[in-house]
């Protein structure tokens, strides 16, 4: 979709820090997005705008793209991305120290997360919010949110990265705190080491079972400062050798400067210069290869203090000089951020002058709205009074109405007694003119009994012709329909008689070879390759074929649930991996994550499964296959093209043509044999699904299928 593309540009030049290219497709996916009139992606874009902006360290724009994602989330009642953007928002106020609007961010994600029953969301709140008390140094406050999102951690999974970062963050609790704060945990002095180290070992055997050297490498560094501050030399040492082995394994250059930086002053603590020393030039290295400004600060300022000490004053006014300009530059940063924090509190106090504002207008308009409710409450009570009077008067017109309606009834009585005799004399005077009447009916009833025969004959006549014509129809339609169905079983018949004896035979050519014992090693290898791929296609064909054999079956009904097609293409790919790798080919799987249709799961697969397979085999070496999807209104579209082959307008309309029942299969790039299922099953597959398949195709330009499937949800 156009709109994600852009998202990826905006991102990329983001990153490369290009931001007039960045800021011109980041309007553009706005644009884009509010013309379309979908909450889901305009949300979306925000929210990718606000975390690219967040991570480049641009924290007045990022709020500001939160807050517009917010807005759309609370529109449209999407609390899953709201608590997720609030989440951010707490991470971003945190890192520029504005603790107040930190804690309120995540502490409002929390609530989000707690209605919706995401116990992941809920956790990593309370780790957010401990980690904030920490920073505080509020050890007492912090502690139980950290231990809450521990326990969670460890109930969901105790092996989890979640339980290494949890137990990490408490040890360095355990570190900071005071004598008082330890006393009220009921944590004496002499354990506040123990317990640290304890956390310590725990987070560092799951950051190694998690392939995460440098979360490793970190904790051993912390573990060498807690020895350290033991007065144990040698586990101090043991610890930084470790971290410093684990820093060869990963690329985060801060934390390896860090490593070494903290070695050396181990070293420097045990009066061993030199190897202090070392390791700091060391450490210097990778910090100023990398550019990491806060390892270079501590470094440059130990080097002055260690020239000081060993009484080389030049060099050590030398580093004192690199050290004022990191330290200048770093209170810089530091400026920038107090300046952001107070921009985004002026922001916040603006908007909520500007709520009570609107408050206050909102109270007044009540009371207009009280004053107009008491005004039509004296109007309704002088109308009821108006309807009593207008009652009594209705009352005396009826009385008036009744008495004229029973003279009336006495001057109506007179005139149908006279009525009757006048009737009587009338009597006579019919009888006569019945009998005449009676002739002429009876004549006409003959006439038209006549006329109504010669109808009936003709009806009849006409409708059997009619049902006689529509018969012919409904037979030539079955006549085509049983045509296309002997075809597709001459084709079954076919293939089996053919592609099911060829396998076999060889298989069986080959168990007699080996009996006999007598095949070199190289041809034994070859044979077997040979056999594998016969057998493997002999695989996909019995698939198809029982498949197909099912769709077929009366009364076969499909398990309709909801599905994501990103889960399905994700397992189907792993299938087919060796194949593509042969052809050297590139697949972009660009499928939504996190979108879901209704469709039967085993069917979708095989559906995706053919299309994809059919994309390989005609795919040219060191081709590429595009996979992608997109909403389009209550379908969601899958689009599986490649630039191969391609098929003639003649094959490409028998298959769009939904009554058609069998296609011709054709030889792929690699003379890969079909047998013509494959697509058969794909249509029928998906209009069992109430979705449809099309497709488009040129010779030698490629072919696109398409899939139309319902989608389940909609936050837009």
């Amino acid at each position: 979709m156009k709109v994600i593309h852009y998202c990826n540009l905006f991102r990329q030049y983001g990153i490369m820090r290009r931001m007039p290219e960045s800021n011109t497709y980041t309007d553009s996916a706005i644009a884009l997005a509010q013309q379309l009139k979908k909450g889901s992606l305009l949300y979306y874009v925000y929210e990718k705008a606000g975390r690219l902006h967040h991570g480049i360290s641009q924290y007045a724009k990022a709020v500001s793209y939160y807050e517009k994602a917010l807005e759309v989330c609370r529109q449209y009642k999407y609390k899953i991305g709201e608590a997720g953007v609030l989440l951010n928002m707490g991470d971003l106020y945190l890192i520029i120290k504005d603790y107040v609007h930190s804690l309120e961010a995540n502490k409002m994600s929390l609530n989000l997360y707690e209605q919706m029953g995401r116990e992941d969301g809920v956790l990593n709140c309370m780790m957010n919010i401990g980690l904030t008390y920490l920073d505080l140094k509020q050890i007492s406050e912090g502690l139980p949110y950290m231990k809450k999102a521990l326990a969670g951690f460890e109930k969901e999974d105790p092996a989890s990265r979640g339980v290494a970062v949890a137990n990490s963050a408490i040890a360095a609790a355990y570190m900071k705190a005071t004598e008082a704060e330890l006393n009220k945990e009921g944590i004496k002095a002499n354990q506040q080491y123990t317990l640290a180290l304890n956390c310590y070992n725990k987070a560092y055997v799951i950051a190694l079972k998690e392939d995460d050297p440098a979360l490793a490498a970190d904790i051993q560094s912390d573990i060498g400062e807690i020895y350290d501050k033991m007065g144990d030399a040698k586990k101090a040492f043991q610890a930084f050798n470790r971290a410093m082995e684990l820093d060869r394994e990963h690329e985060d250059y801060s934390v390896a400067a860090d490593n070494l930086l903290s070695t050396g002053i181990h070293f420097v603590k045990l009066k061993d210069d030199m190897n202090g020393l070392n390791y700091f030039r060391s450490s210097m290295r990778v910090a100023e290869k990398y550019m990491a400004i806060g390892s270079l600060k501590a470094l440059y300022e130990q080097m002055s203090y260690l020239y000081e000490r060993v009484g080389m004053f030049d060099s050590s006014l030398a580093y004192y000089k690199k050290y004022i300009v990191v330290r200048d530059s770093l209170y810089g940063e530091e400026k920038e951020k107090e300046i952001t924090r107070q921009q985004l509190r002026l922001d916040m106090d603006i908007k909520e002058r500007e709520y009570k504002y609107s408050k206050q207008l909102i109270d007044e308009e009540l009371k207009q709205q009280l004053l107009v409710a008491e005004r039509q409450k004296d109007q309704l009570e002088l109308a009821e009074k108006e309807k009593s009077l207008q009652r009594l008067l209705f009352l005396q017109e009826q009385s008036k109405l009744e008495n004229e309606a029973r003279q009336q009834s006495i001057v109506f009585q007179q005139q149908q007694d006279r009525s009757r005799f006048e009737k009587a004399i009338a009597q006579k005077q019919i009888s006569n003119q019945q009998l005449q009447l009676q002739y002429n009916r009876n004549l006409n009833l003959f006439f038209l009994v006549a006329v109504l025969v010669l109808l009936g004959a003709a009806s009849s006549i006409y409708y059997s012709q009619r049902k006689t014509k529509k018969l012919n129809g409904i037979i030539s339609e079955q006549k085509k329909t049983l045509e296309e169905l002997v075809t597709v079983k001459d084709q079954v018949l076919g293939t089996l008689s053919h592609d099911m004896r060829t396998p076999i035979n060889s298989l069986i050519s080959f168990t007699h070879l080996l009996e006999r014992d007598t095949i070199p090693q190289d041809k034994m290898k070859l044979y077997a390759a040979q056999l594998k791929n016969t057998l493997g296609y002999t695989q996909g064909l019995m698939d198809n074929l029982l498949k197909w054999a099912t769709s077929q079956m009366h009364g076969f009904t499909p398990n309709i649930e909801r599905v994501d097609p990103r889960e399905i293409t994700d397992q189907v790919l792993l299938t087919l991996t060796d194949a593509a790798t042969q052809k050297e080919l590139l697949i972009e799987h660009n499928i939504i994550a996190g979108s879901s249709v209704l469709a039967d799961r085993e069917m979708l697969a095989s559906v995706i499964r053919n299309l994809l397979s059919n994309a390989i085999k005609f795919s040219h070496k060191k081709g590429s296959i595009r996979l992608e999807s997109m909403i389009t209104g209550t379908h969601i579209k899958l689009v599986i093209a490649d630039e191969g082959m391609g098929m003639g307008a003649e094959k490409v309309a028998l298959i769009n043509d939904a009554a058609s029942r069998s296609v011709k299969s054709s030889k792929g790039t690699g003379q890969e044999k079909g047998n013509g299922l494959g697509l058969i099953l794909c249509k029928s597959f998906v209009a069992m699904m109430n979705g449809r398949m099309e497709v488009k195709s040129k010779i030698d330009e490629g072919t696109v299928f398409t899939v139309w499937l319902p989608i389940s949800e909609n936050i837009g």
